[in-house]
């Protein structure tokens, strides 16, 4: 069975495409895992990673393009799931002891308080779809594909919606003269 096949075998929800898919790609996603992650996961952390990149295969195969290769698609997802879990690995660093103090002051809490309300605010004006991708993807931190699939979007327009939307935002908070520090998110 090609890849053309296999993804409309995908859309069409028969898990015996899942279990093919499993079959043919999961040595090579495994290397691609393998070599974002190098050496810094344990076997079950990419064992894992593994199956989350399976299910996010069936979680948004209606989305997929029969014209397009699976094999990149999969490549593309096994990529990123590493690359997130680096950033979590490397966010659950302990601090060492004598460090300062990194939290914020009373007086820096109230700006960024201030600050944020300023943006919620701004995302809250935004025309649909925007104010809901905005608020589902960014707020309620759902996954993109399930905000894609919710609202009947492609992901890439989503992306390319988000990327817009946070342009705007930043001129607009700009213009008010506050600013968020800056943050990239997924």
């Amino acid at each position: 069975m090609d890849d053309q096949a296999l993804i409309r075998a995908l859309q069409a929800g028969e898990r015996a495409a899942l279990r093919r898919t499993m079959e043919v790609y999961a040595g090579y996603t495994s290397a691609v895992l393998g070599n974002t992650l190098r050496g810094q996961a344990s076997r079950e952390d990419l064992e894992e990673l593994l199956s989350d990149v399976f299910l996010s295969l069936w979680r948004s195969r209606e989305g997929l393009d029969p014209e397009k290769s699976l094999k990149s698609w999969l490549a593309a997802v096994a990529r990123n799931r590493a690359v997130d879990f680096l950033r979590r690995k490397r966010e659950t660093h302990p601090v060492p002891d004598g460090l300062p103090d990194p939290a914020p002051g009373p007086e820096e809490q109230a700006e960024r308080r201030e600050a944020e309300e300023r943006l919620r605010a701004l995302v809250e004006d935004m025309e649909e779809p925007d104010r809901t991708l905005f608020l589902r993807y960014y707020y309620e931190e759902e996954p993109l594909d399930q905000v894609c699939r919710d609202l009947k979007m492609r992901p890439s327009t989503a992306r390319s919606r988000l990327c817009r939307g946070r342009r705007k935002l930043k001129e607009r908070l700009t213009q008010e003269g506050g600013m968020l520090d800056a943050q990239s998110h997924p």
